[in-house]
């Protein structure tokens, strides 16, 4: 079975690092690229490494000549900078190049949170550009969704607030292990002319509201006290924390598209399986403890979710 060629950017967040580490275990070469300082030491030992930075676009050059694919996993604050790579893709040897997304799409709202609308500027600049792009949709994950109290469940506490008719409509998860286990999956031996052009969609679990406040109950012996708030009121959320430039009127966002069904169809139908892989249920999650912990939100962050619980009954 041939391997791809991969290269990967970013590699110490809270996905990627475990994204690289099976992307490593897959038997595909991998070449982490690293900016000037960054800490490699905890990097599989059988990838390859090269210190570059981005900007230094005759470096960056030279580091993907033998490439296949280029694979970046920057962060949040990190998006503008792939256009560095949009602008030597075509000046190497690489056939494809996957952006970080690792979310869902999004409606016109949506779109004007500066970190979609950089997404999607970037999709675009390569489009323009002529690389062919694979982009990997995670929807959720569900670490976030399930452990932070973003998106209205709080684990803790037994309390969920229904977001429009999230009750009874599902909302597309992931882990964090499914996803890296997924990226290797796609990438390491498929052949590159099957990725060109996908919106890859990964669906690990879908459970809706109900099911989620049933999995609590289960859990505490009890159901949890809940609030409904309506689509028009999130709505507001989303445009206060916009006029504010708050980064919070992401999850308003991802609480907006859960409850009017956007969610689940945006990610699209054309979902990749990975073979063999045993998928966690909303009970395992919940009720078996296996619910990983996702990265630690700010301060203020955790005080404004917290506080949206105080209606609930």
């Amino acid at each position: 079975m041939p391997f791809n060629r991969i290269a990967v950017y970013s590699h110490r967040g809270w996905v990627s690092s475990e994204i690289v580490k099976g992307l490593a275990a897959s038997g595909a070469y991998i070449r982490v690229l690293y900016r000037p300082g960054s800490d490699i030491s905890t990097l599989p030992e059988n990838v390859d490494t090269v210190e570059v930075d981005l900007a230094d676009h005759e470096a960056l050059i030279r580091s993907l000549q033998d490439i296949d694919i280029v694979i970046s996993l920057v962060g949040h604050d990190g998006v503008t900078i792939q256009h560095h790579f949009i602008t030597v893709i075509p000046k190497t040897n690489v056939q494809l190049f996957s952006p970080s997304d690792l979310a869902s799409r999004y409606d016109s709202l949506g779109l004007r949170i500066p970190l979609n609308k950089a997404k999607r500027e970037v999709e675009e600049a390569a489009h323009q550009a002529g690389i062919p792009t694979t982009i990997v949709l995670t929807g959720n994950f569900a670490e976030f969704a399930l452990g932070t109290r973003a998106m209205g469940v709080d684990c803790v506490n037994n309390k969920m607030i229904f977001s429009g008719d999230s009750a009874t409509l599902p909302v597309n998860l992931c882990t964090r292990p499914y996803v890296a286990a997924a990226y290797a999956s796609i990438f390491a031996s498929t052949p590159i002319d099957q990725l060109k052009g996908r919106f890859l969609a990964l669906s690990e679990l879908r459970p809706t509201g109900n099911e989620i406040a049933a999995a609590l109950t289960k859990k505490f012996n009890g159901a949890p006290s809940t609030a409904l708030e309506s689509t028009e009121d999130t709505i507001r959320r989303i445009e206060t924390e916009l006029e504010a430039g708050s980064p919070l009127a992401l999850a308003h966002c991802c609480r907006k598209i859960w409850g009017n069904g956007q969610q689940t169809e945006m990610v699209g139908d054309d979902i990749w399986d990975v073979e063999g892989y045993s998928k966690s249920t909303i009970d395992d999650l919940i009720v078996g403890g296996h619910l990983g912990q996702y990265r630690a939100l700010p301060a203020a962050a955790n005080d404004h979710f917290a506080g949206l619980f105080k209606d609930c009954k």
